[in-house]
């Protein structure tokens, strides 16, 4: 692995919803992530930074990871504008460098992992597996992308549906 995350041992990832942010820890030594916790939100605009600051301070990880939401053909889908300001509040927030990596089929790997009767009794340990989905993808990627990378363009004018 080369570039800024190969230097990453542990790493927080999230799985950003309006509702909902799943999170997850994993470590490059174990080479997986593991679920932690769901946090919920107001809506998008009232993130729980409390709580996520917490969590950064608690696991003191080198790096955080976000779920990059892209098809097939590399389109964003619309939600990609709100986990960008979430990615750079991030990195402000918590001086540490934040990372993104696609997340497509993450929610039903989580699925998959977890069964249905468990989500079924509560819808937050998905979102928190897809987190260590999320995770796992970082892991096993050789170069994840900096949000510092993802231009508002790229999100504004290559949107899925347009």
């Amino acid at each position: 692995m080369t570039g800024p995350a190969a230097s990453v041992e542990r790493v927080l990832g999230f799985d950003y919803g309006e509702w909902r942010i799943g999170v997850a820890v994993g470590d490059r030594r174990i080479g997986n992530g593991r679920p932690l916790t769901t946090l919920h939100n107001r809506n998008a605009d009232q993130i729980d930074w409390q709580a996520v600051e917490a969590l950064v301070e608690d696991w003191q990880p080198d790096a955080l990871v976000l779920g990059w939401p892209i098809d097939d053909a590399g389109r964003c889908y619309p939600i990609a504008a709100a986990i960008r300001r979430f990615g750079n509040r991030l990195r402000e927030r918590t001086g540490r460098p934040v990372f993104v990596v696609d997340e497509r089929l993450s929610s039903e790997q989580a699925a998959e992992r977890l069964g249905r009767r468990a989500i079924d009794r509560d819808k937050g340990r998905l979102d928190a597996m897809a987190a260590a989905v999320i995770l796992d993808t970082f892991l096993e990627q050789p170069d994840a992308r900096s949000i510092e990378t993802v231009p508002r363009s790229e999100v504004m004018e290559n949107l899925v549906g347009r």
